[in-house]
């Protein structure tokens, strides 16, 4: 076993020794940013700058330190509501968070947040998913500045909007998607290889992803 591969192994074992509650105690989490660093300084990707394609893909989360204050130090299944995930433009209604995957093509330039959510008594799920573009920094060949700009909520199984709207709470009228101005964010590439990529977000977020081969797209499209 060569040493990324050992440390791989050690990371994904480390994430999955979660707590009941899917949280982690402070040395745990010094554990992970321990093995993180390590495998940071072996990235076969150090300039995703000149191996974009590379990324292009559909990522699952297995690990994510949110950032944001509203949602630091809470696993990734966690409550939140509509209003947080959607830059404030859908209600504060409640939902529960599932999952998070990222799609990106490094042709369209799509850099896309599919979230897996449902209500929380668990009758509906749906997906919200955050559209993007991304551009890469030219002084920093690993960030990638991305321009959210559009969020949708559709049903996961083919609901018509007025059971969605019902499903959440939402008034009968009330839009599913919404256009926006996109705030300033950016994501750095710090480490991907074939099957795992680390990302650290511009509000502090450490993520973990993994990749999910012969998956083919939910808002974009892969040949």
């Amino acid at each position: 076993m060569t040493q990324i591969q050992s440390l791989k192994t050690q990371l994904l074992g480390a994430i999955d020794r979660a707590e009941p509650d899917g949280k982690y105690s402070d040395s745990h989490l010094e554990a992970l940013h321990a093995l993180v660093q390590q495998l940071i300084a072996l990235t076969p990707l150090p300039r995703p700058v000149d191996r974009q394609e590379y990324v292009t893909g559909a990522w699952g989360t297995r690990f994510a330190q949110f950032g944001a204050r509203h949602t630091a130090g809470k696993p990734v299944v966690h409550e939140t509501d509509f209003g947080l995930l959607s830059f404030g433009n859908l209600p504060r209604k409640p939902l529960r968070l599932l999952d998070i995957q990222q799609e990106i093509h490094h042709v369209s330039k799509d850099y896309n947040n599919v979230q897996i959510i449902e209500t929380l008594d668990q009758r509906l799920r749906a997906l919200l998913i955050v559209y993007g573009r991304y551009r890469i920094d030219q002084v920093n060949p690993q960030r990638y500045i991305v321009e959210f700009y559009k969020v949708a909520l559709l049903g996961a199984a083919g609901e018509n909007e007025a059971a969605i709207r019902g499903a959440f709470g939402f008034e009968p009228n009330q839009p599913l998607e919404a256009h926006f101005k996109p705030p300033r964010v950016h994501s750095d590439i710090v480490y991907c290889d074939e099957d795992m990529r680390i990302n650290f977000g511009s509000l502090g977020g450490v993520y973990v992803l993994n990749r999910l081969r012969d998956h083919a797209g939910t808002s974009i499209t892969f040949g």
